[in-house]
C-alpha cells in the first residue's frame, strides 16, 4: 500500500477512535466488565474471554497469548500493517467511508458443545489421566508449581513431598493452547477421548484445544491411587476466568460421588477428618500437618466447592469415629456450604459434626499462610463458646441445627428431640453438654420450650439407652490436635 506522506497529529487520530468502538466494529462481541470490556482474542484460537479491552484506559490485553496495545497496535496486528499504514488507516477518509469492515479479523473461534461423550472403558480412562499427569508434573512443571505455591499463596510442599516419599502433589498446564492434545495424540489417544475425558474442548474451526491452560494442575485419585479427574487453579489472574476448573462427568469422574483428598494414608486412632472448601485449603492442612509430623492425625479432604452429595458424607464419615470438622470459608458461601453439611451429615444421617469457623473473608491456606503450620491447632481447638474474632474457633453447632430443624418439621419438639438426642449420644462429656445447653437456648428464644417443655423431653430422651446409629461411638475429642 503507497503511503502518502503528510503531517498527521498520532494523538489526535488515537483520540478519534475509541479503541473499544474498534474492536467492536471488527466483528469481536465485548462484554463489560468493571470498568473495560472483554472478548474473545481475535489473534489465537481463544475458546473463553480472555482479551481485555481498556481495563487499562485505551489499551487492549489477550491473558492468553498476551498481545497488548493500543488502537494503532491493533489495526496493525488485525490488518498485517505497519505503524504508518494503521494510522493511514485510521485517519484517511476512505477508511471512515469503509467504516470499520475492513478490520474483519482472519478468525475468531469459540468453543462449541460437545457431543456424547466417548465410549471409554474405565481402564483406559486411568491410562489416559495417567499419562496427562505425566505431562502436567514434569520436572519443569512441578517445579514451577511448588515455586508458584510456596511464594504466591505461602502453601510450603516441602515436607509433605519429604513425609510421603517424593511424591508429586501439584503440576502445571502452561498458557500453550494444544501442549496437551498434542502429547496425548502422540501417545495414542484420540479426539474422541480426548473429549471424552474433558481433557480438550473443540473450537467452531474445529480444531482441538486444550481444556486446562495457565493453571495448577491438582490430581483426584481413588484408593488405589488412580487418577479420576484434575483440578485447574487458575493463576492468570484474569478476571474472567473461572478460580476452578473441575472436570466435567467423564467415565472415571462425577463430582457428586468423589472428594479430594491429597494423602491417603493410615491414620491413627485418634485421628481427625477436616473438610475444606477448596483443594488449595487441603493441600495447606496437609503440608502444616506434614510440618509438625501430625500427617496419621489428619485426614483433610475437599468436596471443591460447598455442594455436598450423601455419597460424599458417607466417604468423609467412614474415614474415621470422630466427629469431622468442617471448616469452610468465611463468607456467606461458607457459610451456607456448612448449613448444606449439618443437613446432610446431622440432620439426614444422625451424625455429629464440630464446625471451624474462621475469621471473615479468611479460608484455612490464608489461616496457615499468615500463621505457619503451628496454626493449624487453631483449626482443631476444642469447642468453646467464648472466642476471638479474629482466629478461629469450634463449635458444636447446636444452635445452627435448631435453625435448620424449625425450618422444616411438623412438630418441633419432638423432631428437635429426636435428632439433638441422637447426635448428643455420640459425643463425649463436654461436647454433649454444649449440644444440649445451646439447643435448649435457641428452641427458647424461638418459643419452643413452653414450661421446660423441650428440656424436659430432651432429659427423658437422653435418659433412654441410645438408638444405634454409628457402628463404633466417637472417641473423645482431645483438647488439642497440635
Amino acid at each position: 500500500m503507497s503511503v502518502q506522506r503528510r503531517s498527521v497529529d498520532v494523538e489526535e487520530v488515537r483520540a478519534r477512535h475509541p479503541l473499544a468502538d474498534v474492536v467492536a466494529a471488527a466483528g469481536i462481541e465485548l462484554h463489560q466488565r468493571g470498568h473495560g470490556y472483554v472478548g474473545c482474542c481475535p489473534f489465537h484460537d481463544d475458546a473463553t474471554p480472555s482479551f481485555s479491552v481498556d481495563g487499562v484506559p485505551d489499551r487492549f490485553h489477550c491473558f492468553g497469548c498476551g498481545a497488548s496495545g493500543d488502537v494503532i497496535d491493533f489495526v496493525c496486528r488485525t490488518r498485517n500493517l505497519g505503524f504508518l499504514e494503521a494510522v493511514a488507516e485510521l485517519d484517511g477518509d476512505r477508511y471512515r467511508e469503509r467504516s470499520l469492515s475492513v478490520l474483519r479479523p482472519r478468525h475468531h473461534l469459540r468453543a462449541v458443545p460437545q457431543s456424547a461423550i466417548a465410549d471409554i472403558a474405565t481402564s483406559r480412562a486411568f491410562e489416559i489421566n495417567q499419562l496427562a499427569w505425566e505431562h502436567f508434573a514434569t520436572p519443569v512443571g512441578a517445579g514451577f508449581a511448588t515455586h508458584y505455591l510456596q511464594h504466591r499463596r505461602g502453601i510450603d510442599l516441602e515436607p509433605l513431598t519429604r513425609a510421603f516419599g517424593g511424591q508429586i502433589f501439584v503440576g502445571h498446564a502452561t498458557h500453550g493452547w494444544s501442549s496437551l492434545t498434542d502429547h496425548l495424540r502422540s501417545q495414542g489417544v484420540d479426539d474422541d477421548e480426548l473429549l471424552g475425558m474433558d481433557l480438550a474442548m473443540r473450537t467452531r474451526g474445529s480444531r482441538l484445544i486444550d481444556t486446562y491452560r495457565n493453571r495448577l494442575i491438582i490430581p483426584i485419585t481413588n484408593d488405589r491411587n488412580q487418577i479420576r479427574g484434575f483440578i485447574g487453579r487458575d493463576i492468570s489472574g484474569h478476571p474472567a476466568a473461572p478460580k476452578y476448573r473441575n472436570p466435567t462427568h467423564t467415565p472415571v469422574f462425577d463430582k457428586s460421588q468423589v472428594l479430594y483428598r491429597p494423602t491417603r494414608h493410615a491414620l491413627s486412632p485418634d485421628a481427625q477428618v477436616l473438610v475444606v472448601e477448596g483443594a488449595l485449603d487441603a493441600l495447606a492442612v496437609a503440608a502444616a500437618a506434614a510440618a509438625v509430623e501430625a500427617s496419621s492425625r489428619v485426614a483433610v479432604c475437599s468436596t471443591n466447592g460447598v455442594a455436598v452429595s450423601p455419597t460424599q458424607v458417607d466417604q468423609v464419615l467412614a474415614m474415621t469415629h470422630r466427629p469431622p470438622r468442617i471448616a469452610f470459608d468465611g463468607d456467606p458461601a461458607g457459610q451456607h456450604g456448612t448449613t448444606r453439611w449439618l443437613d446432610a451429615a446431622c440432620i439426614e444421617r444422625r451424625a455429629p459434626v464440630l464446625v471451624s469457623r474462621l475469621p471473615s473473608g479468611a479460608d484455612p491456606a490464608d489461616w496457615l499462610a499468615a500463621r505457619g503450620p503451628n496454626g493449624l491447632g487453631d483449626l482443631f481447638a476444642r469447642p468453646s463458646n467464648a472466642h476471638d474474632p479474629e482466629v478461629p474457633h469450634t463449635v458444636v453447632p447446636g444452635r445452627q441445627l435448631i435453625q435448620l430443624l424449625l425450618d422444616r418439621v411438623d412438630d418441633p419438639i419432638r423432631d428437635a428431640v429426636d435428632t439433638i438426642a441422637a447426635l448428643a449420644a455420640q459425643l463425649p462429656p463436654t461436647e454433649r453438654a454444649q449440644l444440649l445447653r445451646d439447643s435448649t437456648s435457641e428452641m427458647t428464644r424461638h418459643g419452643w420450650n413452653p414450661r421446660d417443655a423441650y428440656a424436659k423431653a430432651l432429659e427423658d430422651a437422653m435418659r433412654r439407652p441410645p438408638t444405634a446409629v454409628r457402628a463404633t461411638p466417637f472417641i473423645p475429642v482431645t483438647p488439642s490436635l497440635i
